[in-house]
């Protein structure tokens, strides 16, 4: 069963299982996560205490709908009633229109809209970008696993869960204390991801001051980045975090043997854990 259902191209983690397993006191733990994307970190690390924040469209909105008791029955009607079971090309470009349609509200305010949505996402295997406003991609459906959904819904629902709309800028610290890990996941370059989400040089030395600070002020901080890809390093997030606050820790992704010379890394940078 997957660790989300909320993929977000470029911004999912791949060894946090790993990771988790090294440091598995995190489970007993409050989780606040900041500028949360698909959130597989959050759920896979046991914690029953889980706290979303972020300002992206849609985003909190996906992770409510699919913990609802009835989410897979929600999603199977509309997939095959309003999708055609994915054949359909013809109405996943009326679809899709009509959510690119300029006048369509910042915010989904009922479940329909939110199903919809998820629909729309399936209809391209969840492999998507967004120039601007508008939602870009191809049609490449891929049916939703119901089962999966109910069973992931079952166990979720056990936890007790908060979403607040807020940014980078706002970093909840009234709700850090000794048992909450403050969590982020920086994206894998910079570019423009979600809808009217981008990430930045800008961004990321801001984010870099305040959690090297609140580091200082001894708050438990857990960082996570792609490092590296194919053999290649393509970032230097580390750079940004006080060495003497944070601790480095890398992760190779497991995959196929034809691929083992040329490994996937994820670095996990921790302070006061």
């Amino acid at each position: 069963m997957s660790d989300s259902l909320v993929p977000c191209p470029g911004r999912n983690t791949y060894c946090h299982n790993q990771f988790l397993h090294d440091f598995d006191h995190i489970s007993d733990m409050r989780i606040v996560g900041i500028d949360v994307a698909s959130a597989d970190f959050m759920y896979a690390s046991g914690s029953t205490d889980l706290v979303f924040c972020t300002n992206e469209r849609y985003i909190l909105e996906m992770h409510k709908l699919l913990t609802l008791t009835p989410a897979h029955r929600y999603i199977r009607d509309c997939w095959e009633k309003e999708f055609d079971n994915g054949h359909s090309w013809h109405k996943r470009c009326r679809k899709l229109a009509a959510f690119n349609n300029r006048s369509r509200r910042k915010v989904l305010r009922n479940w329909n809209d939110v199903v919809t949505y998820y629909c729309i996402l399936a209809m391209s295997s969840f492999s998507y970008q967004y120039k601007r406003w508008r939602l870009v991609s191809e049609h490449v459906p891929m049916t939703p696993d119901y089962d999966v959904i109910k069973e992931w819904g079952e166990v979720q629902r056990k936890k007790e869960m908060l979403f607040y709309h807020r940014n980078i800028y706002r970093i909840p610290t009234r709700l850090l204390d000794d048992r909450t890990l403050l969590y982020i996941h920086l994206p894998n370059s910079f570019a423009a991801y979600g809808c009217g989400y981008v990430w930045s040089r800008r961004k990321l030395e801001y984010i870099s001051s305040e959690l090297n600070q609140l580091a200082k002020e001894g708050y438990k901080i857990c960082i996570s980045a792609r490092h590296m890809r194919l053999g290649h390093i393509v970032n230097k997030y580390p750079e940004y975090f006080d060495p003497d606050l944070f601790t480095s820790h890398y992760y190779t992704e497991l995959k196929a043997d034809r691929h083992v010379n040329l490994p996937d890394q994820e670095v996990y940078l921790i302070a006061n854990l």
